[in-house]
């Protein structure tokens, strides 16, 4: 490593003149027209040539928003259009896309203080964002360094009018430390619900994450998928499940509409820092249809596509990357067909699914 990121330090002798010199651009993928934007949290999208993977380099999407944070994880309505955030310190800059990744709107929201945020989620019409008490208070690099954990001042959500940013409304709930939320939607009687993984303190990403770099496992505490609740009046309540989970994700045809089921990947071993099993937890019922890949498996993120979930996994005995396809409505039952490649290539975190017409 010589150039630094969130959890690794400088190399001998980097010069950083923007946070585009920090930019591994590794973490999500978006298609948005004639390119892909791979993604980073805290700088600008690149853009990469759809049919050759070319690399064409940082998207600047207006003139004077160069080098401005774009999160890796967007919101994209049913109809195409993207919102998404860039964050920095008490700040919060809303992106606003056309289904094509052009500019249609791009505003400065305050916050009530400068958390980290990794993922927010979305309703049809409300923005919602979950502001931990894992807060910046000051400027390292690596940029966890900035961070200090503060469960003693609870976390904050808050939700925004996407129609007029101006009207806000905030809930408190107990401290919790995140990365991933799954899509909200609103209920007839205002009620705004969502899911994500919790966990009960950030030991993941301010230690374990970069000690895996290195080779090294520190145990750090099982991320649980929960269900957020926005009442009227401004309550909010938290109902966790019973299964360990990361990366919550649901039909994207339907984001921002009412659902029970989130997929997930999950089965942690304390003694190994990934996923084991994939599977979906229905909210109606309490119950999760789930595969485990067994030990020898490093599971990644897997993708509701139509009727099917796609995901991939390491394959450890094999030495190789494995691509699986499964029936979303009985993952129990195993995967319908897997491919494996003829390399290993590195645990990685996101992706989206591209239709060809």
């Amino acid at each position: 490593m010589v150039v630094p990121g969130f959890g690794t330090p400088a190399g001998q002798g980097v010069a950083i003149g923007s946070n585009d010199d920090t930019n591994p651009a590794n973490t999500g993928i978006i298609h948005a027209g004639d390119r892909m934007l791979a993604l980073w949290e805290a700088g600008s999208p690149f853009a990469i040539d759809p049919q050759t993977l070319e690399t064409r380099g940082p998207e600047t999407l207006r003139s004077d928003l160069a080098h401005m944070p774009f999160l890796a994880h967007p919101r994209v309505e049913p109809d195409g259009r993207i919102w998404n955030l860039g964050m920095s310190g008490k700040s919060a800059f809303v992106w606003q896309l056309s289904e094509l990744g052009k500019m249609e709107n791009g505003t400065l929201v305050r916050l009530p203080r400068a958390s980290y945020v990794h993922d927010f989620t979305a309703t049809a019409r409300h923005l919602v964002i979950v502001l931990q008490p894992w807060i910046q208070n000051g400027f390292a690099l690596p940029f966890v360094d900035s961070l200090s954990w503060r469960p003693e001042q609870g976390t904050l959500v808050l939700v925004i009018d996407k129609a007029d940013l101006t009207k806000q409304l905030m809930y408190e709930l107990p401290a919790f430390a995140f990365f991933h939320l799954g899509d909200a939607w609103e209920e007839t009687d205002g009620t705004i619900r969502f899911d994500g993984c919790f966990e009960a303190s950030p030991v993941f990403g301010a230690q374990s994450a970069r000690a895996l770099i290195s080779g090294k496992h520190i145990i750090a505490p099982q991320p649980v998928l929960n269900m957020v609740a926005l009442h009227p009046g401004g309550r909010a309540t938290l109902t966790a499940s019973p299964i360990d989970a990361e990366f919550p994700r649901s039909d994207p045809r339907v984001a921002g509409s009412k659902r029970s089921k989130t997929v997930h990947v999950g089965n942690y071993d304390r003694n190994r820092p990934f996923a084991r099993a994939v599977g979906v937890w229905d909210w109606a019922t309490g119950k999760d249809d789930n595969f485990d890949f067994g030990a020898r498996q490093l599971v990644e993120e897997f993708i509701p596509v139509g009727n099917f979930l796609v995901g991939t996994t390491v394959n450890l005995n094999a030495q190789a990357t494995e691509l699986h396809v499964f029936d979303a409505g009985r993952v129990a039952a195993g995967p319908v067909t897997s491919w494996r490649a003829d390399v290993a290539l590195p645990v990685g975190f996101h992706g989206n699914f591209v239709g060809r017409s």
